[in-house]
């Protein structure tokens, strides 16, 4: 090999080398900007559309609602059609509603798979990257200011039930896609995205089972 052969060889080494770490850097710096705005609001709220296509059945069963996220208190989800359904994620509990206003902490019976989309919901609504790679393998795309996070359990025993979990979103966490062990899929889309201050005292009620006026007495 010549020399000129050899120095042409060392530069395509070096800037392919080059490239690749400057790519890295590039994407390292397009997660922490997703991670800070995540971590940046106090409360969200908006609407959103569930819709689960389950192995066998030829339509889906699709259901919708509203939400609101409080950061360090937990994530409220109520479908309002076609029928009531609430529960609050929160970071120790479960916590189900009924229509009446009247909560009860969730026993650990509710399903492998749901507990795994409440946790990984409310981990990324918290920007608790670390959790969730604790718990998932991660791989990241953007395109301009879009991004999108593919999640894959680690853990087999996850893995049975979920086969993988993929979040997209701007500003805000806007689709959760869940395919289940099985083969169902879970699309959740959030909608009519808002960020405020703090909560309202009729928000701030779903995130407590005792002593809500104490609770909320203070809330704005």
């Amino acid at each position: 090999m010549t020399k000129n052969n050899s120095f042409i060889f060392f530069l395509l080494a070096f800037f392919s080398t080059f490239n690749e770490a400057a790519f890295a850097n590039s994407e390292e710096s397009a997660i922490q900007n997703v991670i800070q705005k995540l971590n940046s609001v106090t409360v969200i709220h908006g609407n959103f559309e569930q819709q689960k296509r389950l192995q066998g059945l030829d339509y889906p069963l699709t259901s919708s609602g509203q939400f609101i996220f409080w950061k360090g208190k937990g994530l409220y989800l109520a479908s309002s059609k076609p029928f009531f359904n609430a529960s609050t994620i929160t970071p120790d509990n479960i916590i189900h509603w009924q229509e009446n206003g009247t909560g009860s902490i969730s026993e650990e019976k509710s399903g492998l798979v749901q507990r795994e989309i409440s946790r990984t919901l409310l981990a990324f609504f918290s920007a608790d990257v670390k959790l969730i790679e604790e718990r998932f393998t991660t791989q990241w795309q953007f395109d301009g200011n879009d991004w999108q996070l593919l999640l894959t359990p680690r853990h087999d025993m996850v893995r049975k039930q979920m086969r993988s979990a993929e979040l997209r979103g701007e500003n805000y966490i806007e689709s959760l896609r869940i395919v289940g062990g099985n083969g169902d899929v879970t699309q959740l889309n959030f909608t009519d995205i808002n960020s405020i201050d703090s909560p309202t005292p009729e928000q701030c009620r779903w995130f407590y089972l005792d002593d809500r006026a104490k609770h909320c007495a203070t809330v704005p």
